[in-house]
């Protein structure tokens, strides 16, 4: 197992750590590629036939309260129909699963082909965790931005 380090923050419990390495076996991660799996069929599918007739919206949604992970399927598949700028009006975060789910589909492939497995492994430490706070409450205000093109169905 070759193990490539990632330059890091800085040392001790602050700062994230990252270890990318090859891996000769497999033993817990396969379910993110099938995931990604599902996830890239699915929006593919919604984005040449349109997104299903279901609302699955919470009662705060109606009051006009909208959650960070509203309008992540609609920007997922406009994602898959390469519409960027619309995408990210509906949910930013609909991007990063977008490109992860194609990443752990394709880790999913090469390691089912090679026999060896592209590890990923983070630490975030208090930083990394801190950031991810301020990303998320930052995402909930780009939402509540967003309040009325979310509230529209936009089933097409």
């Amino acid at each position: 197992m070759r193990k490539v380090p990632i330059p890091a923050g800085p040392p001790g419990h602050w700062g994230p750590r990252a270890r990318l390495a090859w891996d000769a076996r497999e033993p817990r991660w396969w379910l993110w590629g099938a995931a990604g799996a599902v996830v890239v069929l699915a929006g593919s599918a919604m984005a040449v036939w349109g997104m299903l007739p279901l609302n699955l919206h919470g009662p705060g949604h109606f009051a006009g309260v909208m959650a960070p992970s509203c309008g992540l399927t609609r920007s997922v598949v406009e994602a898959f129909r390469g519409d960027v700028a619309m995408a990210w009006r509906y949910n930013p975060a609909g991007l990063l699963i977008a490109f992860g789910s194609l990443a752990a589909l394709a880790r999913l492939l090469a390691g089912a082909a090679t026999g060896r497995w592209l590890t990923l492994r983070v630490r975030p430490g208090r930083a990394g965790w801190t950031v991810l706070a301020l990303a998320l409450l930052a995402l909930e205000f780009h939402q509540q931005g967003q309040a009325e093109l979310l509230m529209t169905t936009g089933l097409r």
